[in-house]
């Protein structure tokens, strides 16, 4: 008869847990090796802890229905006319005998609609912010105009004074008989929005959901995919999106920043109707699903004078192609001149950081900024590993320091810029669901530039004799958690 010693078999059972955990890990192959080894490293180090958080955290659920339906599978079922017509005018272009100054503009066109099914539209306005105040001063002012419908969806929703202020007004519009929908981000909006703030959101007819609700058992094992989307959308006509969310603290900085720099646009015209695909797409997969789409959402445009040529980029885990993740790296080997980026963190893949060095090894002026005061130490610490190489091969680097800077953006030769939720990170790239808007026209990317320099004002330029004095615990600190970077 056997007797079984409990202090025994649990160091077995622990091994055969973290053995059948890396298995896992080693059959996913959807993963990075950089995540593999990261994954792998982490359950071997810390094994039950390791294990638990690869059950939250590491698990692939992209096979497993995330989303009712995909962007680029709606752009083409409501918007397959303006598809139709739009491929038309690139065909004509790369037909043309200019389209060969154009190749770049061209080609960025094309993976954005090959990738993502993302409509090259070119009757468009835009308006862009770079603080909050203006920002949310004209988002109020159209929400109070709306006479239709108003679509919104944010990462981040606060029921502070900002909220309480939008709040008033999408109550007064629901109350008129408006169409008002909302969707909050599961973990982001996650303990920020009052129990009497829903209460009163509800009681006035407006219809809201959480992205992956974690009052949901099985939300809560896919707690690491977020909807890092920004969208509001009003009577189909208007919209913003861009780095905000609804808080305070992106007007005057909150508690924790003296100022908080971030970048938005509010654009009319035929882009809109892609806004409000995704926002539609979205609110679908964030519970029961609406068969039937009231064409008043969206509406004909007529042409404008100003044409603005843009398109949408989307990107999520479900997404068969990481869109905006090639898009960044094609504006950066595409690149002739000079790029301009800003991004709050700064933890990039293999493929982006390559770009990168060789654009700058081949004579093009790479200029990156980051926030110089962060909110998350850990990626910051990260991402002064990455210094060293790239200003090796010329890359400058900019810390702001003004206050945070949240703004994510890239502008390539003053020619094709783009203005997103997108930051320059791994878990952006693959995990999140992001939305960027793609802008071909060099009046907005000169601007974009022109803003890059003033904020340069505010910056202390990084230097490899600088960065080479950082003491010895802080560089064991920083390279141990670039190992875990991966899967951060």
């Amino acid at each position: 008869m056997f007797n079984f010693d409990m202090y025994q078999i649990l160091p077995i059972i622990s091994i055969l847990i973290t053995v059948t955990a890396a298995l896992f890990i080693l059959l996913d192959e959807d993963k990075t090796t950089e995540s593999v080894i990261s994954w792998l490293l982490f359950i071997f180090i810390f094994r039950w802890i390791g294990v638990i958080f690869y059950i939250l955290l590491g698990i692939n659920w992209k096979k497993s229905n995330l989303v009712h339906e995909k962007p680029e599978d709606i752009f083409s079922k409501y918007l397959q006319s303006v598809l139709d017509r739009q491929s038309r005018f690139l065909e004509k272009s790369l037909n043309s005998g200019s389209a060969e100054s154009f190749n770049d503009t061209i080609k960025t066109i094309r993976l954005l609609i090959s990738g993502n099914n993302s409509i090259l539209t070119l009757n468009n306005r835009l308006k862009l912010y770079y603080n909050g105040d203006d920002a949310f001063s004209d988002l109020i002012r159209d929400l109070e105009k709306a006479e239709d419908s108003i679509h919104m969806e944010f990462f981040i929703w606060r029921s502070d004074v900002l909220g309480e202020k939008i709040k008033d007004v999408l109550i007064a519009k629901a109350l008129q008989g408006l169409d008002v929908k909302l969707i909050f981000d599961g973990l982001g909006s996650f303990g920020k929005i009052s129990f009497k703030y829903r209460r009163e959101l509800k009681e006035s007819g407006i219809q809201f959901r959480y992205f992956l609700d974690l009052n949901s058992a099985m939300a809560r094992l896919k707690i690491n995919y977020r909807n890092h989307r920004k969208i509001v959308v009003i009577d189909g006509r208007k919209g913003y999106t861009g780095g905000m969310n609804i808080g305070q603290e992106y007007i005057d900085g909150g508690r924790r920043f003296e100022t908080w720099r971030d970048t938005a646009l509010r654009v009319t015209g035929d882009s809109v109707m892609l806004l409000q695909a995704l926002f539609l797409t979205d609110w679908n997969s964030s519970g029961p699903a609406e068969s039937v789409v009231d064409k008043k959402f969206f509406p004909s445009f007529h042409p404008d004078k100003v044409q603005v040529p843009m398109q949408i980029a989307v990107s999520g885990p479900d997404s068969r192609w990481s869109s905006i993740e090639q898009l960044y790296f094609l504006l950066l080997t595409n690149a002739n001149k000079e790029v301009w980026i800003q991004s709050p963190y700064f933890v990039p893949n293999d493929s982006i950081l390559k770009a990168m060095q060789a654009s700058a090894l081949s004579g093009v002026k790479i200029n990156l900024m980051m926030t110089g005061v962060p909110d998350k130490r850990a990626p910051f610490w990260v991402a002064q590993t990455y210094f060293e190489t790239l200003l090796e091969s010329g890359v400058r680097i900019f810390m702001y320091k003004a206050g945070f800077l949240h703004s994510k953006l890239m502008v390539a030769d003053r020619q094709i810029s783009t203005i997103g939720t997108c930051n320059m990170d791994v878990r952006s790239f693959h995990i999140n669901f992001e939305v960027n808007s793609v802008i071909y026209d060099e009046k907005i990317s000169c601007e974009l530039v022109d803003r890059f320099n003033l904020d340069l004002e505010s910056c202390e330029e990084i230097n490899l004799k600088s960065l080479r004095k950082r003491g010895f615990f802080r560089r064991v600190r920083n390279n141990l958690l670039r190992v875990f970077s991966p899967i951060m």
